[in-house]
């Protein structure tokens, strides 16, 4: 049974599409844990470009990565003049940290446009000649009213810079949100990768794009420093899988986990993915039921490896097998999803654009983006979906040379 405390904190994006307000004043541990690792103490106070996580129809979240202790605030208004200020973090502090300050901006109208600016100084410095500020950008909040909504998905960039440039060059500004659909990174060993890993990749200003949200991917669990993605980005609750509505659609966004099982020694004993998928199959019984989710026209579910694949046999985990399908996510979640009436699942991991159509055992479609590669089947794919009350466009473009690789309409369910 999911605690009341927990689910109140994940459910937030849901619970305030349907205004409740039992929950409007929580909001998810912003600061970054005390065993962050230390970045070195030189070079300009600001290690990137920022990158707003987690939107949702009260807020988003800014992070900006820094190269040592900072505090930070962000300026905001519907106007270029601003006029209001984020600079206070749940513990009642100014949001600060040494490798990345992240800050709520919260009390907001669904479906505005708000203008942003952050500012930043060296902790403890009180001269206002030592403070820096950013670019003014925008960022919209969710709709779960709208009558329409578009997204974009990216998937398997694997800290690829060429490959994340390819995709952020056609991003759309109509666009709702940017579902990064999970391993965003390889085998994250060292600490100075994380601000390229997930805020500011080499010449990508992702505060210019639209916000994002996440999924963790397999080698997303990898590495010594693995965890510290949670330091750099937001999620919309406390935990790396949430759901949310946006216009006539609304999202289920689960954790796959690892494409190995807990006890393979590649891992180290770091993953605990199997309990993981248990507790996110407690969770999904009962976020489908929810007013909002139950009668949505549209279901979508975001995971990182897919729930259906071409094969689905035995792996040699012994000779570095691994699972293109996760046979345990299914088996965890497909009754719900079956019960919920879930009309696709949107996924990458294989490497390879794919679609199957839904049959009479698996009455959901499985999509899959490609790869960050340059060959035949291995190449960078972006899914885009436009929904209205008519019907759901959803898209598989190839980046190369914008050919479309698969192209479908869902009708509504309600």
């Amino acid at each position: 049974m999911t605690h009341p405390a927990m689910q109140r904190r994940q459910f937030i994006t849901a619970i305030g599409a349907l205004g409740a307000t039992a929950a409007a004043g929580i909001q998810p541990r912003l600061n970054a844990a005390p065993d962050a690792p230390k970045p070195a103490d030189d070079g300009p106070l600001l290690a990137g470009t920022p990158a707003v996580f987690a939107p949702s129809p009260s807020g988003f979240t800014v992070t900006l990565p820094v190269r040592r202790a900072a505090a930070a605030w962000v300026e905001y208004g519907e106007t270029k003049d601003l006029g209001l200020r984020a600079g206070c973090d749940p513990f009642g502090f100014v949001p600060q940290d040494d490798t990345a300050v992240k800050i709520r901006v919260s009390g907001l109208k669904p479906g505005t446009r708000y203008y942003w600016r952050a500012t930043l100084r060296p902790n403890g410095d009180l001269d206002p000649a030592a403070e820096i500020r950013t670019d003014t950008y925008t960022a919209k909040t969710l709709d779960p009213a709208a009558a329409a909504t578009r997204f974009s998905v990216w998937n398997d960039t694997h800290d690829q810079a060429a490959t994340i440039q390819s995709l952020f060059g056609l991003r759309n500004a109509k666009d709702d949100f940017l579902l990064w659909n999970g391993d965003l990174s390889n085998n994250v060993n060292d600490p100075a990768l994380l601000p390229g890993l997930y805020v500011s990749p080499k010449k990508v200003d992702l505060a210019k794009g639209p916000p994002i949200l996440l999924t963790q991917g397999n080698h997303d669990h990898r590495g010594l420093h693995a965890r510290g993605m949670h330091r750099y980005v937001d999620f919309p609750g406390d935990r790396s899988y949430y759901a949310f509505r946006s216009g006539p659609v609304a999202f289920v966004a689960l954790d796959t986990g690892e494409d190995k099982p807990d006890t393979h020694p590649s891992s180290k004993g770091a993953p605990a993915s199997e309990p993981h998928l248990a507790e996110q199959a407690r969770w999904l019984a009962e976020i489908i039921a929810l007013p909002g989710f139950r009668d949505a026209p549209y279901r979508v579910v975001f995971c990182h490896i897919p729930l259906r694949w071409t094969n689905e046999g035995p792996q040699d985990y012994a000779k570095k097998g691994f699972d293109r399908v996760s046979l345990r996510g299914r088996a965890a979640w497909h009754d719900s999803l079956v019960r919920w009436g879930a009309q696709i699942i949107i996924s990458g991991h294989v490497h390879r654009a794919g679609l199957l159509a839904p049959d009479a055992r698996f009455p959901y479609a499985q999509l899959l983006g490609g790869g960050p590669g340059r060959s035949a089947n291995d190449h960078p794919t972006v899914i885009t979906g436009d929904a209205d009350a008519r019907q759901f466009r959803i898209t598989c473009t190839r980046v190369e040379d914008n050919e479309t690789l698969h192209d479908l309409v869902l009708k509504p369910l309600a």
